[in-house]
């Protein structure tokens, strides 16, 4: 009876030490692949602004590309659309409409990740309609929400009336939309 308790501790020792070095190996378990996985990228990584290119204007449109840069020291992703809000001189909350998928000057990319290494960004086309009714609204600052957070950036947001408050914005991607 000793023989077998002692062999079966023997294999027993043997199997833990082989998946022990497995794991550290990186190929025998499903916790060892997540620790590789970047986390996705938390509203405190980020840093929010605008970029105009001078090209996103037309027929009453209006245009930005909207960055999210990975401001912190680790790799970390974005998936999908950034929340948008308007804000006015007071910081006090504007009715507005999002509207996610292609804009007029850019096509949506549609939801997919973005993998951000310290220092990249993330772009998005914001997209508004110059005033031409009797509803608008005029926003001095901008709420930016990375996907799948609940506190936003606040960014200026200087841009004159915009029409039927509505904005437009595509699906977060690694390149520019419009260049």
């Amino acid at each position: 009876m000793k023989t077998k308790l002692k062999k079966t501790m023997a294999l027993t020792a043997a199997v833990t030490a082989s998946a022990a070095l497995l794991v550290a190996a990186g190929t025998g378990s499903a916790s060892a692949q997540t620790a590789r996985t970047p986390q996705r990228c938390h509203t405190t990584d980020l840093k929010a602004s605008l970029h105009a290119d001078g090209n996103q204007a037309g027929v009453g449109n209006f245009g930005e590309n909207l960055a999210l840069t990975n401001t912190s020291h680790q790799t970390c992703t974005v998936y999908g659309y950034p929340g948008l809000g308007l804000q006015n001189g007071r910081h006090t909350v504007l009715p507005i409409k999002v509207i996610w998928g292609s804009t007029y000057f850019a096509a949506d990319p549609g939801r997919h990740t973005v993998t951000l290494k310290p220092g990249q960004s993330a772009w998005a086309d914001l997209a508004w309609h110059a005033p031409y009714g009797v509803k608008s609204v005029t926003p001095s600052y901008l709420e930016v929400t990375p996907p799948d957070e609940t506190t936003h950036l606040t960014i200026g947001f200087a841009v004159g009336a915009i029409d039927d408050d509505n904005l437009h914005v595509t699906a977060l991607a690694a390149h520019l939309p419009v260049e």
